[in-house]
């Protein structure tokens, strides 16, 4: 079974944006660079021990060498070319607030997805860390840079993103018409409470804004049953699961059984696929392809793959443009 993909969580960088985006996990969260030792050894040809002790005692210098190393060479014309050659209709692409150049990695991410419009679309990254600056991010994300989402990573900005202090965000979003992807599951900022990417924070969000439409980044893991409770209770309530390998959803104990049980029910057409293929090694077709040897029904197979995620960049496209 071959299906067109839709990949609706990519992080595609320069070096430049790429060591923006690390220099702002090691100083808030620096356990993310010894994490991401695997992934360094591997494009470095060192071992992960090696690189693992190197990213705790300097997690700065290992964000310097993460990002050259992930960034050199990027071209955005053979990024596209890629995704064409192996069946993936449609990538968003994840911005960020940090600053960069003259403007800020959504500046870029957002002429990315300019160039390529047919197959490339943009989320703007937004801080919550101050909400009035946050506010003023997302309006010119979409008024000015084309953006046609948003995205939130609370853990990030430190913020309960459910707080009163966010509620004006929330509605000019609700009224925007555009999606808001909001990292949803575990992290690692170790000074940050865990649940402040926890399902519940989407629920009292969307109950709060009904006609808001949320994107649960990376499936709620570990709170995947609780996700699909709280989706089930908000029709505007999406999630993907990027981050997470499709291929080991079906292990006993990999906490996505609820998913795997319900995905092809009552939550069939808001769950869709995404990769941040960068924390894998592995491209996002391949990792589509797994989603097929899960044992689905190819009609939720095909929901998840690609027909979820085009009506909602449908709808999102349409609120953007309004």
């Amino acid at each position: 079974m071959r299906e067109p993909v839709i990949d609706v969580c990519e992080v595609a960088y320069d070096t430049e944006c790429w060591t923006a985006y690390l220099r702002s996990l090691a100083t808030v969260a620096p356990r993310y660079l010894v994490l991401f030792a695997g992934r360094l050894a591997a494009l470095t040809g060192r071992t992960h021990g090696e690189v693992a002790a190197a990213a705790a005692r300097d997690p700065a210098a290992a964000a310097e060498r993460l990002a050259a190393a992930l960034g050199r060479g990027f071209d955005i014309d053979r990024h596209v070319a890629a995704l064409a050659e192996t069946g993936v209709a449609h990538q968003v692409l994840h911005g960020g607030p940090w600053p960069v150049g003259d403007g800020t990695v959504n500046d870029r991410v957002a002429a990315y997805a300019a160039r390529h419009p047919d197959r490339l679309s943009a989320w703007a990254g937004v801080s919550l860390a101050d909400p009035r600056a946050g506010l003023a991010e997302a309006r010119r994300a979409l008024g000015e840079l084309g953006a046609t989402g948003l995205s939130v990573i609370p853990f990030l900005d430190g913020v309960d993103p459910s707080g009163p202090e966010h509620a004006e965000f929330w509605r000019f979003a609700a009224g925007s018409g555009v999606p808001v992807w909001l990292h949803c599951g575990q992290h690692f900022r170790s000074d940050v409470p865990i649940d402040v990417s926890a399902p519940s924070v989407l629920d009292r969000i969307a109950g709060a804004h009904p006609g808001l439409v949320l994107v649960a980044g990376h499936g709620g893991w570990p709170w995947v049953t609780e996700m699909l409770a709280v989706a089930q209770r908000h029709a505007n309530v999406h999630l993907e699961f990027s981050s997470h390998r499709p291929s080991r959803m079906a292990a006993r104990g990999s906490g996505w059984e609820a998913l795997l049980t319900l995905g092809a029910g009552p939550v069939r057409d808001r769950v869709m696929f995404g990769s941040t293929s960068w924390t894998q090694a592995r491209p996002p077709a391949a990792l589509a392809a797994e989603v097929t040897r899960l044992g689905l029904p190819d009609d939720t197979v095909r929901a998840w793959l690609h027909g979820n995620a085009e009506r909602l960049l449908h709808r999102a496209r349409s609120g953007a443009a309004a």
